[in-house]
């Protein structure tokens, strides 16, 4: 049975995930989690200090149903190599070289931009899904990254299938979880771009168990112009 996860706390995880680190996804399901669960009934009580908050994404454009977000995150100067590989990473952006006050390791600010949109379940209210595109690089190509989030409890071997406009484009595997949300990831090829441009409605279809599928509209009312304006970000 798929939890019952607020469309809200999908989408915080989304835009921590915009913004392309792991760490600062982490944080925010801890300080989610530490305001909606329950007090541990056991053992010593412990003050905990209250987690940093990721930074906020910025909406720099609103096309049809598409938000164009950016926003800027701390990554150690060799992580770049790896996020394409990954998924840790999200995208094209500028960096400036620093330095980890508590380790001492090299760091970059790295600022970064994807398209974004949130959906809730026709017919469970209660379910959401956010689906992110960015851009990035594997070796010397430049490549458009999915990336789709859904609250845990899905059956994870079967992936999230996707259909634009009533045709079959293919299936986005899971990746990992986090305590209150599961994340598939996959490359967009040109093709499916191009049908997402040219069509209506995409529907991602996540499974409870095998054969027991729950459909996920995405409009694609705005895509084009959010899709250009990434790229020429």
């Amino acid at each position: 049975m798929i939890h019952k996860s607020t469309f809200t706390a999908a989408r915080h995880a989304a835009v921590a995930t915009l913004i392309g680190i792991s760490a600062s996804l982490l944080a925010s399901h801890a300080a989610t989690a530490q305001q909606t669960q329950a007090p541990q009934q056991f053992g010593p009580r412990v003050n905990r200090q209250a987690q940093p908050q990721p930074p906020k994404p910025e909406v720099i454009a609103t096309h049809g149903d598409w938000q164009v977000q950016c926003g800027e995150f701390m990554a150690r100067a060799h992580q770049g190599s790896k996020e394409a590989s990954d998924g840790s990473g999200s995208g094209k952006g500028d960096a400036l070289e620093g330095q980890d006050s508590a380790s001492g390791e090299a760091t970059r600010k790295v600022r970064q931009c994807g398209i974004m949109q949130s959906v809730r379940s026709a017919e469970r209210q209660n379910l959401g899904l956010t689906l992110v595109l960015v851009n990035t690089k594997q070796g010397d190509r430049d490549v458009t990254m999915m990336r789709i989030l859904v609250p845990i409890g899905v059956f994870l071997p079967t992936g999230i299938a996707l259909e634009i406009d009533g045709t079959a484009v293919g299936r986005v595997p899971f990746t990992r979880c986090l305590p209150q949300v599961c994340m598939a990831f996959a490359e967009a090829t040109p093709e499916t771009i191009e049908k997402m441009k040219q069509g209506s409605t995409a529907n991602f279809i996540i499974y409870e168990a095998p054969g027991a599928g729950l459909s996920m509209e995405v409009s694609l009312s705005g895509f084009t112009a959010a899709y250009d304006q990434l790229n020429a970000l």
